[in-house]
């Protein structure tokens, strides 16, 4: 461990017993020593300390702008996993009833319809359709028992995704135990 890294640990240590002795005041002196620290080492080792760059739009006249119509993929798609599980049927079909629904969520296209603009067999759309539901992603309801077209809503991200890998094992074992 280096000269500042122990510095550093003991000032952080000594501006932890100082919130504690003063009711954790906001105005820590010690708590603004911790902060100019590396900025003080800095200076007097000559070494450099890396900035945060700047924020830069490369095209700052191509800005997007949300016109009439608007979508949009909820971040936690990514962070929570979900993304991570999907695959790309999974991910194709969501994009794609993202980008149809109304304001609600609410999308009826028909499975052929969307087959079509995804380049996916029925199978393919019917297993991604599953999965998606299973995920808790979207919603279906079919208009009437007998056909394969409905409403799809797209609901919100909550949680995480489910362990595929988990269900896949379990019916394995049970399937192991029914032979």
């Amino acid at each position: 461990m280096n000269k500042f890294a122990r510095i550093l640990i003991f000032l952080k240590s000594v501006a932890w017993v100082g919130r504690r002795a003063a009711g954790a005041g906001e105005g820590s002196t010690v708590r603004k020593l911790v902060a100019e620290l590396p900025h003080r080492l800095a200076r007097e080792t000559g070494d450099t300390i890396m900035k945060k760059q700047n924020y830069h739009i490369p095209k700052p006249n191509h800005i997007r702008k949300i016109e009439k119509s608007f979508a949009w993929l909820d971040h936690r798609l990514m962070r929570s996993g979900y993304l991570a599980v999907m695959d790309r049927c999974d991910q194709g079909l969501y994009l794609f009833l993202v980008l149809a629904a109304d304001r609600n969520g609410v999308s009826f296209y028909r499975k052929e319809k969307i087959c079509n603009a995804l380049g996916m067999d029925f199978q393919e759309f019917e297993i991604a359709r599953d999965r998606l539901v299973e995920m808790q992603l979207i919603a279906f309801q079919p208009y009437t028992v007998l056909t394969p077209n409905g409403f799809y809503q797209v609901l919100p991200v909550d949680g995480n995704p489910p362990e595929f890998s988990k269900k896949v094992t379990d019916l394995l074992t049970l399937k192991n135990v029914d032979v």
